[in-house]
């Protein structure tokens, strides 16, 4: 029969936590807490680096003990979802001429005392990194990198590293460690790094938004801080424009959800880089939601952003909404920003998860009409998307009424730019649209045209009515042997059709747009005059054919 593993003779065993078993607790495994004694080997500096250095120190300063003390409280109170996990921190030391990160001598916590956990952390309590910029090369760790960035870094596998970027890869998979998440530790006081949180599992999730909070909330007890899931980096540094920018953004919410009664109105932004993640032996940028979901996308995020709540029965929504990264290319909040335009839906609650990533909780909390509308800060030069739910837009006047209402109440004190409003873009089933040339509305779909998917246009002005502004194109499109039809005004340019043809047809990745002209030459359109030249040249009634290829295709068939 096997024995469990002994504990080293060094590893010195603290007071357990007490868990409550209930709930979701039940099902949440605690650590078992550790301290480590050791010494720092530092083979891998030369003789001449190393001398007059007492390796056998105690490497404890009075700084770092207060440190470690409030670690150990922190290990404490974890609990994951793996029981084949370690945790263990990561402590910068100046010793000699050299400033060393270690995690010899430091605590360290484990899911079970199991023999694959017990050898890795023998392991990486022999393991140093040298944080000296003319080490840099040499000492490439995630733990290092974290610590210098000041930014999480993580990983479903770690084998989606190469052996350079993670040094202990292939003890950790001999271990059977695969999931891996890093994170700073800073000081509440100052925000100075102190040092770093490793934790390995067994499992790769899909996303660590669990730990990463787990961990943040474990940290305030101490006074020490990590960043937190959703976290908005750039808003975390004072910026007094910016700030001033978001009092505008909330005065101009507030005024218009009391004028016209409604429960929410919120703001939406691109979401900053907040993390580092590993996919396919790349280290990349991506968002702060520690979620494979965003590997690779632009996310669009509601975190730290201007809202007001009108109806407190919202505010679950507002928290769906604060807790989802949404992709650039989805949404009605997504199509306004890309086009710099405003787009409307009637009935949010009868389009499908991929047209409205949040239909749940919008059927949920029994929001049912939407407007989006792009907003840039002409002095910050930042770009937002105002969401708004009027519940009582049934046809074209309200919405002309709600747009007007909208630009007044921003006007040119408040130095903002409303997206462009010649025309609106319609998500959804038809509602009561018609043709009003009083109003300076025309509707602009037809019999021929998706019932899915339409525009309005709106003019500022009658005389406008009909600028080529306004002008609606077909585009039959073709993609090997698919051919599908988009409806679009040309001023919403080519990247609005791109995004628009690689959604339809499922496409990841770059794609380009060809037409064949008079003389049969493949011509490839790249920016908006080249698709208003073939429109004009070779199109009929405003209709024409392109042909679409993604771009990896293309470079495939080049080496062919």
């Amino acid at each position: 029969m096997n024995q469990p593993p002994v504990s080293p003779r060094n590893w010195i065993p603290l007071e357990q936590p007490t868990v409550p078993y209930s709930g979701d607790s039940r099902y949440l495994t605690p650590l078992q807490v550790y301290k480590s004694q050791g010494k720092l080997h530092l083979s891998y500096l030369s003789q001449s680096e190393s001398m007059g250095l007492d390796l056998g120190a105690d490497i404890t300063e009075p700084d770092h003990q207060k440190i470690q003390d409030k670690i150990i409280a922190v290990l404490k109170l974890l609990t994951f979802r793996d029981i084949h996990v370690i945790v263990q921190f990561w402590l910068p030391h100046v010793i000699g001429k050299h400033r060393l990160l270690t995690t010899t001598d430091q605590p360290f916590g484990l899911g079970a005392l199991d023999e694959g956990l017990c050898k890795y952390r023998q392991e990486s309590n022999r393991s140093f990194f040298v944080l000296d910029n003319d080490h840099e090369e040499e000492n490439s760790s995630p733990v290092t990198r974290v610590f210098k960035r000041g930014l999480p870094e993580w990983t479903t596998d770690l084998n989606n590293y190469t052996l350079k970027d993670f040094p202990q890869q292939e003890y950790a998979n001999r271990c059977n460690l695969h999931g891996y998440l890093a994170l700073p530790v800073f000081n509440s006081t100052r925000g100075l790094c102190v040092g770093v949180l490793e934790v390995l599992t067994s499992s790769g999730y899909t996303d660590y938004a669990y730990e990463v909070q787990n961990i943040h909330d474990a940290l305030e007890t101490v006074n020490l801080r990590s960043p937190d899931i959703f976290d908005f980096p750039a808003l975390n540094v004072p910026n007094e424009r910016r700030q001033k920018d978001f009092n505008k953004i909330y005065c101009i919410l507030k005024t218009v959800c009391d004028f016209y009664n409604l429960p929410l109105a919120q703001t939406w932004a691109v979401s900053q880089h907040g993390s580092f993640v590993s996919h396919e032996k790349v280290i990349e940028k991506s968002c702060s939601s520690f979620d494979t979901r965003c590997v690779g996308k632009v996310c669009m995020s509601t975190a730290a952003l201007p809202f007001y709540i009108k109806d407190l029965g919202m505010w679950t929504f507002l928290k769906a909404c604060r807790e989802r990264h949404l992709d650039r290319s989805c949404g009605l909040v997504g199509r306004a920003l890309l086009t710099r335009g405003s787009f409307f839906c009637g009935d949010v609650t009868k389009l499908s998860e991929e047209e409205y990533p949040l239909v749940h909780n919008a059927r949920m909390n029994r929001l049912t009409s939407c407007f989006a509308i792009f907003l840039h800060s002409v002095e910050a030069d930042d770009e937002y998307v105002l969401e708004f739910f009027p519940p009582y837009i049934k046809d074209s006047m309200h919405l002309l009424d709600f747009v007007k209402t909208l630009k007044q109440n921003i006007g040119d004190a408040y130095r903002f730019e409303l997206g462009d409003t010649s025309f609106i873009g319609h998500v959804g089933p038809h509602m009561g649209l018609y043709v009003n040339m009083n109003s300076d509305v025309i509707q602009a779909s037809s019999d021929s045209m998706d019932d899915n998917f339409m525009f309005l246009m709106y003019s500022s002005d009658s005389e406008s009515l009909y600028s080529p502004a306004t002008k609606m194109v077909t585009a039959k499109i073709t993609l090997n042997d698919c051919m599908e039809i988009f409806h679009f005004p040309i001023s919403s340019g080519l990247s609005y059709l791109k995004n628009e043809v690689a959604h339809s047809f499922e496409l990841e990745g770059e794609i380009i747009l060809k037409y064949t002209d008079e003389d049969n030459d493949t011509i490839l359109i790249t920016c908006d005059e080249d698709l208003e030249y073939a429109v004009d040249t070779t199109g009929t009634n405003n209709s024409i054919n392109l042909i679409c290829q993604p771009v990896h295709y293309q470079q495939c068939h080049q080496v062919d």
